[in-house]
């Protein structure tokens, strides 16, 4: 026998085990294979100093904690989003001392009297009014493009909803760089944080532009 018959011979051999051998078990769906996915480990936070000249903190949908029982930042459902409210007025006011633009948005039901009273904007600070992507039928972009904007730090509730679309929104269409502090951002599900900040440390195009942070860890 030849050569190249034996490999050949050998090469066949190799694919009928193949084709024998039993195909690993595994789930048709992530909904099959729910129960046993395994938790990523958490990413690390980064210190951060803000280039003051061209930053903007954006505050997103903190409405309804005027009545802490209704609106998305309520004791009932979203109670971390009550207990973040000092550390935002904290940033909030560290911003407006480095002279910092600060940014409002409310969901599309609410008005500007609704914003937790510890958040209350000053007069000339913009407001936006828009469903979970705060740039969608409003002049978001044009405020941020013409006060010279290139880094947003993203604070809100929920964090898979305003926080989560605005940031990639910023981050895809602006080119922004995203300032992202975890102890700003709230959700009715603690899985939902997790897996907002999972996915802007991950996903392709915003993971490049995002900075994971803490309130504590911004300094202007």
């Amino acid at each position: 026998m030849t050569t190249a018959r034996r490999t050949m011979t050998s090469i066949a051999a190799v694919l009928l085990l193949c084709a024998a051998a039993p195909l690993p078990a595994f789930a048709e769906t992530i909904i099959d294979d729910w129960s046993s996915v395994k938790v990523p480990a958490a990413p690390a936070l980064k210190p951060v100093t803000i280039d003051v000249k061209d930053t903007a903190l954006l505050v997103l949908d903190f409405n309804g904690a005027q009545d802490p029982t209704k609106g998305p930042c309520n004791s009932n459902t979203k109670p971390r989003c009550l207990a973040s409210l000092p550390k935002m007025e904290k940033l909030i006011a560290a911003a407006r001392d480095a002279k910092v633009p600060v940014i409002y948005s409310i969901t599309a039901q609410a008005e500007p009297k609704d914003i937790a009273m510890a958040l209350t904007p000053k007069e000339g600070d913009p407001i936006v009014k828009s469903g979970p992507d705060k740039f969608v039928k409003t002049d978001l972009a044009d405020i941020l493009t013409k006060k010279g904007i290139k880094t947003v730090i993203v604070t809100g509730t929920a964090s898979e909803g305003a926080v989560l679309d605005t940031a990639t929104h910023a981050a895809l269409w602006m080119g922004m760089n995203v300032i992202l502090p975890v102890d700003g951002m709230s959700s009715t599900e603690p899985y939902a944080e997790q897996y907002v900040a999972w996915h802007m440390m991950n996903a392709p195009g915003v993971s490049a532009k995002t900075t994971l942070t803490a309130i504590d860890m911004i300094k202007f």
